[in-house]
């Protein structure tokens, strides 16, 4: 597992005890050791450290990265280059990345990372209990009887570098919409009725129209090959659809699921 530690113990504790990791790498950022602000960063990233090897039944394996967490690029390239690192020494091992706990810098560059190699998973983790109780937040996050936070004041903003991310095929995703709603409605999802529902959507744009009844059947298995090479061939090569042998249909993955209720949902 990878993670950031700042402020935070069970962010990172409780999910590295529930996925049973053998392994955590702990990136956190020391300037000064020796000063009072070091002192306590230190003593977070100690007592993460103690409790792993206290708590885990496994002799888990911890690994500090000393880097600049409020720095993107240097959480983006550290978060790869442990990732890439893993994956060299053991392919296919299970590694996870907390986005949960550390710098809004951190979470940002190691959602990033993970979704740029194959095989990693993010993760998420909220709060259950905080250590401040409901009645104390006035006393600490209050200044002069006015909500404050825990910042009263900030540097001026720094502008992310920008990574070119692709989004995906608008007619894909449509069309992978209209593929779950029909076997959501219990309609068929035979190659006629879907490039009728494509052709609907206003999704078909091969030109496929028969110039005459006697190439109507010519125009059916051309449209076939068409639907199979523009959707279902590019939808399976994704990971959005598998084969239901049972029901002898193509149906919607969870991560097919996850691409249409985020992209084009107007």
């Amino acid at each position: 597992m990878i993670a950031c530690v700042t402020f935070e113990t069970a962010k990172v504790v409780e999910p590295a005890l529930y996925y049973e990791v053998n392994k955590v790498h702990i990136i956190r950022y020391l300037k000064d050791p020796t000063s009072e602000g070091g002192k306590i960063y230190d003593s977070f990233c100690n007592r993460v450290t103690e409790l792993l090897r206290e708590e885990s039944p496994l002799d888990v394996e911890v690994s500090i990265h000393n880097e600049r967490v409020s720095d993107f690029s240097t959480m983006l390239r550290t978060v790869l280059s442990i990732i890439q690192c893993e994956m060299r020494e053991e392919p296919g091992c299970e590694l996870y990345v907390n986005i949960s706990a550390g710098t809004p810098e951190y979470a940002a560059a190691s959602a990033i990372a993970s979704m740029m190699v194959d095989g990693v998973i993010p993760f998420s983790v909220g709060s259950k209990e905080y250590t401040v109780p409901t009645e104390r937040i006035p006393e600490i996050y209050y200044v002069d009887g006015n909500p404050v936070g825990l910042t009263k004041a900030t540097y001026d903003p720094r502008v992310l570098p920008s990574y070119n991310i692709d989004m995906p095929d608008e007619a894909l995703i449509k069309g992978l919409r209209i593929l779950n709603d029909r076997n959501e409605a219990g309609l068929p999802v035979t190659s006629g009725k879907m490039i009728v529902a494509l052709k609907d959507a206003g999704l078909w744009y091969r030109d496929t129209e028969a110039r005459s009844e006697d190439r109507k059947s010519n125009q059916r298995q051309t449209e076939a090959v068409y639907y199979q090479r523009d959707f279902i061939t590019k939808w399976l090569r994704s990971g959005w659809i598998e084969k239901d042998e049972r029901r002898n249909r193509y149906v919607i993955t969870d991560e097919g699921r996850n691409f249409i209720t985020t992209f084009f949902t107007d």
